[in-house]
């Protein structure tokens, strides 16, 4: 997809995620930002990763964490309005309440393994051009 189609889309059918994105974005604007097949890329001194429509936030030098947030903005592009609901918020509690993290740690289970970020994973792999 071209960036301008990619922006566009964003901007439209992704636009209540890449409003809250461009917020976090202006909290963090003084950190390094870097453009990735159209995604604004921003570094931040947390040990995490957020994607917010067109705003993906990585960890400094975790670049194998590109692919993956990258692979969330495309889920923002294919389900627009509905993306916070069906991934943005359970994706956060996945990686952040008390009850997953302690489930994880007794199954092994991996924090890819849910279908919203089994699916970013292979999303942010494919070069959609």
């Amino acid at each position: 997809m071209k960036k301008a189609g990619y922006t566009a889309v964003q901007w439209t059918w992704g636009l209540p995620q890449t409003l809250i994105g461009s917020a976090v974005f202006l909290v963090h604007r003084k950190n390094r930002h870097f453009d990735y097949k159209g995604a604004c890329v921003t570094e931040w001194d947390r040990d995490d990763g957020l994607s917010l429509g067109k705003f993906v936030f990585i960890p400094k030098k975790e670049d194998p964490l590109i692919d993956h947030e990258y692979g969330h903005t495309l889920q923002s592009l294919i389900l627009g309005p509905v993306y916070l609901l069906l991934v943005g918020a359970p994706s956060m509690l996945w990686y952040r309440h008390p009850r997953f993290i302690r489930k994880r740690k007794k199954t092994g289970a991996s924090y890819y393994s849910p279908v919203f970020e089994k699916t970013a994973n292979l999303l942010g792999r494919t070069d959609l051009k």
